[in-house]
This record gives structure tokens, C-alpha cells and sequence, in this order.
């Protein structure tokens, strides 16, 4: 398990305001939730503001109180030194030779290095994306795929059994509409002008030339028998093209769960029936309605429509939905990735999952922002838009111009609540202005120096770690010993972009340390020796980095 040092300061300052209690030198009182930060580097390397916290109810000045806390706090190998600052910080100094040894921890950790077990095994699921299968994905749709697939990735570095979802909005009118523009555009390939169906959905002609040119044979069936025939392989047409740019993005689903089974298994039923006895369901207007009102919401919200077929909602197939994946399924923690547009869907689901007798705090939606798309140089390919829609842009089209790991980088490396403007003309770039390019750049660029040194049989498995203690040397290690706690910090807010921060702050010091020392150097062997074991470091750190977002760590670029 990754050493957290934020998390150790914060207990060797509880432990030591209990010492102090003990012996008297503070009053008995209710000890605060000790909260560390990293300080300022004239200031140190963490500091913690308690003793302002306390200083009321110790009826002491802050100044004093620190001082007293630092007297009660031990030595420890990692503090270089604990000092008191106004107007009552405690600093923390980390011990350059405690930072020198980390460079064999990380190398020992391997891949693991960022992990923790606090997850215990937790059962998570994570559900992105999850577009109606009517059409390709959209770059829009992508962010929700490398937000969804990021936290993903860090749930399962600190413990948890995590498991990702794609749900297929494949009932009700929607594909109603898919269906029949299918057969419309399908006969307007095999040469037949039928009468354009309403509403018109251009998006279904594709699809249909494609099975209009392997499947011919059901031109010839009545409309309806070749809607039922012509609409499932259409279905899985789509969806085999969703899966296919979700791979190539880096995206690997664990299940694909389909909205018909919820219809087909009789959930919906069953869900209803769970609400009808819990007493929240009233029929008025010839509808079914959720009484949400009772439950504190604006207005009550429709379960099941009052047309002809009696239309289950959106909203009861949601409910089954979640109900599966917390009492049929057994998941402990869901965690959904919703664009803006649902974000009023939000406290209705919750007030329905508390109705059915489900916890709704165990279920979290992450809410993002739009996404939108700016290009000022010509197109680079042939066929290239200077204008994009993000709604109607696949992922496809942008995956072919720019790569997967730098849809995924530019996706994540913004809050989710905060819009997205992705720089094209900067995506392609191999310049350090282009940050996939020059996180990716370090990595490429620590490889190639372990290759020369192999080249030059440089052995330094047993370097002397003690002489990394240059100040661009001990910046880099306090860099890459930061990673378990932006894993831990990342995964408990569920907030992927830290990941894309750190990793640039991180080649930022190598490339720093690398333009200022000399790396190889064989007239100082010992020192040589240490260097190259550190960028192994660096190497394995940003590697880890990159693969905890999603992305490839080259060798070469």
C-alpha cells in the first residue's frame, strides 16, 4: 500500500495533541479533523492550521499552541524538520534522504505504485456514455467515455471491484423512429421510393445501405414483418460500430445491458407493482404518475403515458434500471456519467429510488459539460471539416485526425462541470505547447536514456540513491511521490483531472532536471548511476500516470 504522507502528518498531529492532553500541557477538548495541505516552499513541504482551529477552546494564541504541538511530535525519518509559523501554522520539512530512498519504492511498485486497498473490494459500477443505438457516437458522447473510463481506472487503484456498464436505450419510440427509417432508406437503396416515413432520421441511411448491400432478401417482405426482420440487424449494426470506436478509444466495457430486458424480464411490471405498494403511485388523466410530490419535489412526474399502447416513460425504465443494478445485481456503489441535458433528472431518480427502499447517496452522477470544438489551421487530411457540431461529429471522424490519446487527455483534463473547448489545430501538434505530446515526450524521453545506458552497459541496479540531492533531483522525487495521494484524492472526489495536471507537472520537473544535468556521464559513475535509477523512476511514475488516464506510454514518438 502506497506510504501517504499527507495522511501520516495529519496522525502524527492528532497523536500528538492526545500527548499533549495527557500530560497536560492543553486542556481536555474535542480534537478537530486535522486537515494537512502542501505549503509553500519557503514554508516547507505540508503545514496544517489546527492550532488557529483550536485556539479558542485551548485558551491559548495560535503561536503558542502550534509550538506546543510540535514539542509532542516525535522524530520520524521522513521529517527533515517541524517548525511553527505565524500565525500559527505547523511546517512540515521532508527528509532529503527519506527522498532519495523513494526512488526504490517506486521502481518495487512497479505498475502498483499509486495504489491503495481502502476500496476493500467494494462492489462499484460505472456506467458512461450509454447513447441511444441509433447512430455512431459522438465526440460529445466521448468525454462521458474518457471521464467514465478514467474514474474507472482509479477506483480500482485504491480497492474497489469495479465494473463498467454501457446501457442500450433500445426500447420505446425512439427506436421506433430508428426501425422505420430503416425499411425507408433500405428500399431507397435496393432502387424502390417509398413514402418517407415522420419524423425523417437521415442518421438511419447509412446503416441501411450497408444491410441493403449484404441483406437483400427482405425487400420483398410485407412493411411490418420487415421492420421486425430488417430493425435488430440494424440494432447491432450500430452498436458494432459503438464498440468498435469505444476500443479504439481505449474503452472496454465489462456489460452491455439492454433497456428491451427490462421489458422482456418484466421489471417494469415488478417495478411498478414495488411502487404501487409502497403507496407512490396515483393513476390520473389516464396516466400511471410518481407521486414525487409527497417525497418533496416540484411536481409529480409520469410512469406510464395515457396513449393507446400505454407507453412505459423514460423514467419507469430508469428506476427498474437502477433497481437491477443495486438489488438484482448486488452493486454496493453506482456511479453514472450523465451529460448536463439530465441533469434535472437527477433528484426525481433519487426521490424514486428512496421510494423503492433503496439508499439514493449510493448512487452518484457525475454531471458534464459540453463539449465544443475549434480549428484555425486548414485540415491536415483530406475530407476534414473546418466546422464541427459536436452532436452530430462521430468520434470516428476525430479519432482518424487527432488519435485516441489525445481525445482522452483534452476530455479529462477539465472538471467535468466545467465546458470543454478542444483546440484540434493543438491536438495534432508534436510541440511541448501540446500537452499529450509533452507528457508523452518524458516518458519516450526516459526510455531512451535507459536504452543508451544499456547500450553503454551502465549498470545501476545497486546505485547509491544518498547523492540524488540536487535540488532539480529532489524536485522530481517530491513530484513523483505525490502520485498516491492524487490517486487517493482523484478517486474519493471523483475528479479525473487531477491526473492530467499532475502528469504535466511531473514531465515538467524531468524535462527540467534533464536539460540542467548531465545524465550520463561515465567521469562520474556514481553519480551517473543514481540519476539513471531515479529516471527509471520517472519512466515507471509517468507510465503509470498515462495508463491510470487511459492512454499509451510510447517508447518513441
Amino acid at each position: 500500500m502506497a506510504f501517504m504522507v499527507k495522511e501520516e502528518i495529519a496522525n502524527l498531529i492528532r497523536s500528538a495533541i492526545e500527548a499533549a492532553i495527557a500530560d497536560n500541557s492543553l486542556p481536555e477538548l474535542v480534537v478537530p479533523e486535522i486537515v494537512v495541505e502542501h505549503s509553500k516552499p519557503e514554508f516547507g513541504d505540508y503545514a496544517c492550521s489546527v492550532a488557529l482551529q483550536m485556539s479558542r477552546a485551548a485558551r491559548q494564541s495560535p503561536t503558542k499552541l502550534a509550538d506546543v504541538i510540535k514539542q509532542h511530535i516525535p522524530a520520524h525519518p521522513y521529517i527533515a524538520a517541524v517548525e511553527v509559523a505565524a500565525p500559527g501554522f505547523v511546517n512540515f520539512r521532508l527528509s532529503s534522504e527519506w527522498l532519495a530512498k523513494q526512488v526504490a519504492d517506486i521502481i518495487a511498485a512497479g505498475e502498483d505504485f499509486g495504489n491503495a486497498s481502502w476500496g476493500q473490494g467494494q462492489r462499484v459500477q460505472v456506467e458512461f456514455v450509454s447513447a441511444n443505438p441509433t447512430g455512431p457516437v459522438t465526440i460529445a458522447a466521448a468525454r462521458g467515455a474518457a471521464i467514465g473510463d478514467t474514474l474507472a481506472n482509479l477506483l480500482q487503484a485504491v480497492g474497489y471491484s469495479v465494473e463498467r456498464e454501457f446501457y442500450v436505450n433500445d426500447a420505446g419510440s425512439r427506436m421506433e423512429v430508428f426501425y422505420k427509417n430503416l425499411w425507408y432508406y433500405y428500399q431507397k437503396a435496393l432502387g424502390r421510393n417509398p413514402t418517407p416515413p415522420d419524423p425523417l432520421y437521415g442518421a438511419a441511411a447509412p446503416i441501411a445501405q450497408q444491410l441493403a448491400a449484404t441483406r437483400p432478401e427482405f425487400l420483398d417482405l410485407p412493411t411490418a414483418e420487415a421492420i421486425v426482420r430488417l430493425g435488430p440487424l440494424g440494432l447491432e449494426t450500430v452498436l458494432a460500430a459503438i464498440k468498435q470506436d469505444l476500443a479504439e478509444l481505449g474503452v472496454q466495457y465489462d456489460s452491455w445491458f439492454r433497456e428491451q430486458s427490462l421489458f422482456e424480464s418484466g421489471a417494469i411490471t415488478r417495478t411498478l407493482d414495488l411502487l404501487r405498494q409502497n403507496g407512490q403511485v396515483a393513476e390520473k388523466e389516464g396516466a400511471i404518475w410518481f407521486v414525487s410530490t409527497a417525497l418533496g419535489q416540484e411536481k409529480d412526474n409520469v410512469l406510464v403515458r395515457s396513449d393507446a399502447k400505454k407507453s412505459p416513460t423514460y423514467f419507469v425504465s430508469d428506476i427498474a434500471y437502477h433497481y437491477n443494478k443495486f438489488r438484482e445485481r448486488g452493486f454496493e456503489r453506482v456511479i453514472n456519467v450523465w451529460g448536463a441535458d439530465h441533469q434535472g433528472h437527477i433528484p426525481r431518480l433519487k426521490a424514486a429510488l428512496n421510494a423503492i427502499g433503496l439508499n439514493p447517496d449510493d448512487l452518484t452522477i457525475v454531471v458534464m459539460q459540453t463539449v465544443t470544438m475549434r480549428r484555425k489551421k486548414p485540415a491536415r487530411r483530406a475530407g476534414a471539416r473546418s466546422a464541427y457540431d459536436v452532436n452530430k461529429v462521430s468520434l470516428r471522424e476525430v479519432l482518424d485526425e487527432v488519435g485516441a490519446d489525445s481525445i482522452r487527455y483534452n476530455m479529462v483534463s477539465y472538471a467535468p462541470e466545467s465546458p470543454i473547448e478542444f483546440d484540434l489545430d493543438g491536438a495534432v501538434e508534436q510541440s511541448n505547447d501540446n500537452p499529450v505530446y509533452y507528457v508523452q515526450y518524458a516518458h519516450a524521453r526516459a526510455g531512451s536514456t535507459l536504452r543508451v545506458a544499456a547500450e553503454k552497459n551502465i549498470d545501476f541496479a545497486q546505485a547509491d540513491l544518498s547523492l540524488l540531492a540536487g535540488a532539480d533531483e529532489q524536485a522530481l522525487i517530491r513530484q513523483m511521490a505525490l502520485l498516491p495521494e492524487v490517486v487517493d484524492d482523484a478517486a474519493r472526489t471523483l475528479e479525473p483531472q487531477r491526473l492530467p495536471y499532475y502528469a504535466h507537472e511531473l514531465a515538467a520537473r524531468f524535462h527540467a532536471f534533464y536539460n540542467n544535468n548531465r545524465v550520463i556521464d561515465e567521469s562520474q559513475l556514481p553519480l551517473s548511476q543514481a540519476r539513471l535509477r531515479l529516471v527509471q523512476a520517472v519512466k515507471i511514475t509517468l507510465a503509470r500516470t498515462l495508463h491510470l488516464m487511459g492512454m499509451q506510454a510510447p517508447e518513441t514518438l
